[in-house]
């Protein structure tokens, strides 16, 4: 028998839905950051073995927003819950939070979904400080199953898709078994260059830049990439061009390597960095960019 479903990740931002997603497909297909709100979109990645198909969300993280941008990531994955078979609730086992935890509890307690709590991160925890854990979600009497694990190291992911596997029924293959995201090829590329300016900028830019591709050429070869970055501020532009331009070439040059090996061709990135102030509640940019508005 094949089966086949939609999972939706849910969770606090930074609590590893962008690693666990990649470590089950086995390659990158979500962005991955210490900072909050990294995914910004709904991200498909997509699983398959011999007898089995699951197509897992990843989706921003649930949160009180600020600004339009916030208000339609938490619309986009509060959405994602209504149409899956399964809802994987991915909590930080190191960082306790149960007033966030309840916030979120409160928009999924009412699904009739089997609900899996995973409790990641536990390799930064004693086994004592796990267990407490435990019981203390154990005393919701909402979860279908509590699976611990850490997806840093892989630690009882083969088990936690075994239990994703055994609430899935019958059903066809939805996608072809050689793909592993439902996103365009402009996506990867705005989203890999995004993830190289949160990692070498690390605490001088906040999480208020956008990235996408004014255009895209691609021969059997070599892929030439022209993009565009959004910052709020003249000063956020600065840090990103650095002095005599020199954090924008190492940003080109690390994001042209990662999509190298990801794509297997030569890769040529142009970006211009723009200031544009309050980007963030435009809804034209955020459509440019590629946010689901709905």
């Amino acid at each position: 028998m094949f089966k086949s479903g939609f999972v939706s990740l849910v969770g606090r931002p930074n609590v590893g839905k962008s690693t666990l997603i990649n470590q089950f497909i086995g390659k990158k297909v979500s962005i991955v950051s210490y900072r909050p709100q990294t995914t910004r979109n709904v991200i498909r990645g997509i699983y398959n073995d011999d007898d089995c198909q699951i197509i897992f969300t990843d989706t921003p993280g649930i949160h009180k927003s600020e600004d339009l941008l916030g208000e339609i990531m938490n619309t986009n994955a509060t959405n994602e819950t209504k149409n899956v078979e399964v809802i994987l609730f991915l909590v930080d086992a190191s960082k306790k939070n149960f007033a966030s935890d309840q916030y979120i509890i409160d928009k999924i307690k009412d699904s009739k979904l089997p609900i899996i709590l995973v409790v990641n991160k536990i390799d930064a925890i004693s086994k004592k400080e796990l267990l407490d854990l435990l019981l203390h979600y154990e005393s919701f009497q909402l979860f279908n199953e509590i699976v611990p694990i850490s997806a840093l190291k892989k630690d009882n992911i083969d088990h936690l898709l075994e239990v994703i596997k055994s609430y899935l029924s019958e059903g066809p293959q939805y996608y072809p078994i050689t793909m592993v995201s439902d996103h365009p090829q402009s996506f990867t590329f705005a989203e890999t260059i995004r993830e190289k300016i949160l990692f070498l900028t690390q605490e001088e830019v906040p999480y208020s830049i956008g990235v996408y591709c004014e255009s895209i050429k691609e021969t059997e070869k070599r892929i030439t990439i022209h993009a565009i970055v959004l910052t709020n501020r003249e000063s956020q532009k600065g840090i990103i061009i650095g002095e005599n331009g020199n954090m924008l070439r190492k940003i080109t040059q690390i994001a042209e390597k990662d999509l190298k090996m990801q794509f297997n061709k030569n890769v040529r990135i142009s970006i211009y960095v723009k200031a544009y102030k309050n980007w963030r509640n435009n809804l034209r940019l955020l459509k440019m960019l590629g946010y689901s508005v709905e």
